[in-house]
């Protein structure tokens, strides 16, 4: 593969991927303030990484840090935006927000009853009663509040190339990287199977966790964490146009940032 530099842009953000000799890949993020773009930035990001790796060969990692694990971890698993939460106050249903429960704004806060609107994004269940505990000791003597996430929708994987079905999930509980694929569907036929990776982001840096869908072992037991993409190598061209363009739309990106990083798949999948 050639040295080159490809590049989309939109509002606040802008990517460029640089490709060396070994090959490896280096990512620049600028002007992109994770609590607005975090999403369409560490998607965007990985896809170009993916981009300048040589089709045939696993991408390189821009890190030594190495997390994978077969160990559930819950930690991750904390309220965020969309999540539906049911919150009771024992005893005290003018205190309570309706039984359904309460959509976390956008913004990572809900709206309770005399308390107004409580920022409960990255708090755990336990946390945010606390919290609502310590908030209503101002009207009541001794107020005992239990939470509930009832749908979790905040956290996701991503799963893309050669899979039935390529595109986010939701993540509502610690999964593996096999699990993870039969979210996707599975194989298609002809997919590189025994180098299948996931590509982690720690900040700018990349971890690539590769794993053998063909004769799984324990290798596919590994966690997938939120935000994680799981990549199947392409069996042939147009897969990503086909397959991944939809789902990038989706989730907010502009057709300057979806044409730029398409053009830039593509490009170098048919050189």
């Amino acid at each position: 593969m050639k040295n080159g530099r490809w590049g989309g842009s939109g509002p606040g953000i802008f990517f460029r991927a640089t490709t060396t000799s070994n090959p490896r890949a280096s990512l620049h993020v600028a002007n992109s303030p994770f609590t607005q773009k975090a999403l369409q930035s560490t998607l965007c990001g990985a896809l170009l990484f993916l981009a300048a790796c040589a089709a045939t060969e696993l991408p390189s990692p821009t890190t030594d840090i190495n997390s994978a694990t077969t160990v559930a971890d819950w930690s991750a698993f904390t309220i965020g935006p969309n999540d539906l939460v049911h919150i009771s106050v024992l005893g005290q249903p003018d205190y309570s927000p309706p039984a359904v429960g309460v959509r976390v704004a956008p913004d990572g806060t809900l709206s309770l009853p005399a308390l107004g609107s409580v920022a409960v994004a990255g708090k755990s269940a336990a946390e945010v009663a606390s919290f609502v505990e310590a908030g209503l000791k101002k009207y009541l003597l001794e107020p005992s509040v239990s939470v509930a996430v009832l749908e979790q929708s905040s956290r996701r994987f991503y799963v893309f190339g050669d899979v039935n079905t390529p595109g986010p999930f939701v993540m509502d509980r610690p999964i593996t990287a096999l699990e993870a694929l039969a979210h996707g569907g599975g194989l298609v036929s002809g997919a590189n199977g025994e180098s299948v990776v996931i590509i982690r982001a720690h900040g700018e840096d990349i971890e690539v966790i590769p794993f053998n869908a063909e004769t799984p072992g324990p290798d596919g037991l590994v966690q997938v964490l939120p935000d994680d993409f799981v990549f199947v190598s392409k069996a042939g061209v147009g897969v990503f146009s086909e397959s991944v363009l939809p789902y990038l739309q989706g989730i907010g990106f502009t057709v300057t940032q979806v044409s730029s990083v398409a053009l830039a798949y593509d490009r170098i999948y048919n050189d």
